[in-house]
């Protein structure tokens, strides 16, 4: 009988530990690569199969065991448009995008909230190799979050844990929950609260996810995007009575983020900001 922790993801040390169908992808006669196996599980009806993570040369590797056979989606660093890690309870992913073999590919890895720290690193090794930006533009540590204590502690925090060490942080926005009404005396959430911080190095949201588009505060989403990869963007401003849009441009998909009048000020500073980061 399985024990709880055989179906949660786990590291691979030894090649024996290497399920045979995925043996065939991974490099032979040297040192195993950075592995992370995800067992075949479900989260309510939705059902997710055997996956095998592999960190390998500055490249990333998602193998998937299908009933058309192993199925390989791989990226190198450079070619990914941004990472993500979520956690909604104990549902968490990882979810990667880019341009794979010039073409677009986006790839979501479910895993169990108890191994999310195999699953950090690999963020983190993607984060690493992305360079920083002009250093003639004024920017700080960490000290530059700050402000964020005073208006949202939770998401201070958040935004604490996604700055790597030594990344220089420009400037941040926060935007409160986003919500509209729906029959009634209910409200529909437009978006989730966030937080978006320009760093020497990416453009980072942290988002409080709902539910299933509930009000709830259950989770966190990082997302973490390459300034290399944003290659232009449009923004719709807001009024008192509607949302505006800011949409940007990745060579694999465009990425639109919902504001309000209050934070567009910011937001305006912070486009500007990453123009002249682009620019330099």
């Amino acid at each position: 009988m399985l024990s709880l922790t055989d179906v949660w993801a786990r590291q691979l040390i030894d090649w024996e530990e290497i399920p045979g169908l995925f043996r065939p992808f991974v490099p032979a006669g040297r040192l195993l690569p950075y592995l992370i196996y995800s067992p075949p599980d479900g989260w309510g009806s939705c059902k997710v199969n055997a996956r095998l993570t592999m960190l390998c040369d500055k490249k990333i590797s998602v193998l998937e065991n299908t009933v058309d056979g192993v199925q390989v989606s791989e990226w190198l660093f450079t070619d990914l448009d941004y990472v993500e890690q979520g956690a909604v309870h104990l549902y968490s992913w990882l979810r990667l995008s880019g341009v794979a073999v010039g073409r677009p590919a986006v790839v979501q890895v479910e895993y169990n909230a108890v191994a999310a720290a195999l699953f950090t690193q690999v963020v983190q090794a993607v984060r690493q190799t992305w360079g920083g930006a002009n250093r003639e533009v004024q920017g700080e540590g960490q000290e530059a979050l700050e402000g964020l204590a005073a208006i949202d502690y939770k998401f201070w925090n958040y935004a604490k844990e996604c700055v790597l060490p030594g990344e220089r942080v420009f400037t941040t926005v926060y935007q409160p929950e986003l919500t509209i009404p729906r029959f009634l005396f209910s409200r529909r959430r437009l978006t989730a609260a966030y937080v978006c911080i320009l760093t020497d190095r990416e453009l980072i949201f942290v988002s409080d996810d709902g539910s299933g588009g509930s009000m709830g505060r259950y989770g966190v989403v990082c997302r973490y995007i390459p300034l290399a990869k944003i290659k232009e963007w449009q923004l719709a401003p807001a009024t008192w009575d509607k949302t505006g849009l800011w949409q940007l441009k990745l060579p694999g998909e465009c990425i639109t983020i919902h504001f309000s009048a209050p934070a567009q000020s910011s937001l305006l500073v912070l486009a500007a900001l990453l123009d002249e980061i682009r620019v330099g």
